[in-house]
């Protein structure tokens, strides 16, 4: 079913801002934790003689400590923006970075076996750039789908956040109710970013997670170079794949983990002209660091990954879109093809299903895409399928 989307304006102090985010959905937010914190993927990790109250209580202060003192020490906006977060929401300050903390806890991966031994993701998620020398704007074209639990899709926000600091950029994009982060936007120069799950072996001890980089990356850059610089400067934390264009015609994939970040410009044939983004790495320096790709959820996953292939679904949704823009695609590429030939796509055998660009899969499906025309600034969303629903322009 078609859902209009209604756009959060977001102006003024950080504080100011959070605390009017943390307000207008302090129902959903205390809501959201607690959905987390009773899922099966969540309680897939709890030792067996622990309560569920006492492992949920652990993991908040846990989770909570690996990214807290990161934040206030670079980001101090983005901290002022979650004390107003905690205030409005009327929830604690640990619940709520446990919540920030999701965004990178998600990319940890493990219960797997080499078919030897992982508790399951929340997200999979699929990208499509396109250089400006193919596109019929001139200009890049990028499109991403959503994929995850039917459930945290409808936490999902839009946002125009305008800080009155004159030194930051406004921001159109994708975010969560209880997150601060932003994992799809567009600033006010036309960088854009789309941002999706990697999964290193090891994530990190402390950190920034990816979606708070990508917020402080379109409040302060123009550019992909300074974005990857940004991403190199601070602390990370989780496993990303983050999509980076520009008004110059820049378009880069960072491959990122807790300790190392390649820049990768090319694909799996040395193609330029177009980039995909699933959820593996292919430079190979990431590649090393990445869990097996013969890795298979064990008997300790939630229910409904047992036995799966844990990078079988990147796999065929990458090679399915690399295979239409290399056989099908006209000289000049436009956000329509895009949209129906790949963001709406079931495959060669046109079958929904969850190794679809648009996801289908009965636990991980696609939640809502986007679409950006940067050289025009223009940013499109739908909530729900991309095959099912129809882009509306947000900027």
């Amino acid at each position: 079913m078609e859902r209009s989307i209604e756009i959060i304006h977001l102006e003024g102090q950080d504080y100011e801002m959070g605390l009017k985010q943390g307000t207008n959905f302090q129902s959903q937010i205390k809501e959201l934790y607690q959905k987390l914190t009773s899922s099966d993927e969540f309680l897939a990790s709890k030792p067996f003689i622990i309560p569920k109250f006492l492992y949920k209580k652990l993991a908040t202060k846990i989770s909570s400590s690996m990214i807290k003192a990161s934040i206030k020490e670079h980001f101090p906006s983005q901290w002022q923006f979650l004390l107003g977060l905690s205030e409005g929401a009327e929830i604690s300050m640990n619940k709520l970075l446990f919540l920030q903390a999701i965004d990178a806890l998600g990319t940890q991966v493990f219960n797997y076996r080499i078919e030897e031994t992982i508790s399951s993701s929340f997200n999979n998620c699929s990208a499509v750039g396109v250089s400006g020398t193919r596109t019929d704007m001139g200009g890049v074209l990028m499109i991403k789908n959503w994929d995850g639990p039917e459930f945290l899709a409808e936490y999902t926000i839009f946002r125009n956040i305008k800080p009155s600091n004159g030194k930051r950029f406004g921001t159109i994009g994708s975010g969560v109710v209880g997150l601060e982060g932003i994992n799809n936007g567009m600033n006010e120069k036309g960088l854009s970013i789309v941002y999706n799950y990697a999964y290193p072996r090891e994530i990190g001890d402390e950190g920034v997670p990816a979606m708070i980089l990508i917020r402080e990356a379109l409040e302060k850059c123009s550019s992909v170079k300074e974005t990857i610089d940004l991403f190199k400067k601070y602390p990370r934390i989780g496993g990303a794949n983050v999509m980076v264009a520009d008004k110059d015609g820049d378009l880069a994939v960072l491959e990122v983990g807790p300790s190392n970040l390649e820049i990768r410009r090319e694909g799996i044939e040395h193609e330029k002209h177009y980039l995909i983004c699933t959820n593996h790495y292919l430079t190979p320096p990431m590649k090393d660091l990445e869990v097996p790709r013969d890795a298979v959820y064990n008997e300790d996953a939630a229910e409904a990954f047992k036995g799966k292939s844990v990078h079988k679904s990147s796999f065929i949704r990458y090679q399915n879109a690399h295979n239409i823009l290399k056989n099908n695609a006209p000289e000049k590429i436009s956000l329509d093809f895009l949209n129906t030939q790949i963001q709406s796509s079931h495959g060669p055998e046109n079958t929904p299903s969850e190794f679809t660009f648009c996801n289908h899969g009965k636990e991980i499906s696609t939640g809502f895409g986007v679409m950006l025309d940067v050289k025009n600034q223009n940013f499109f969303a739908t909530l729900g399928k991309p095959c099912e629903g129809k882009m509306e322009r947000l900027s």
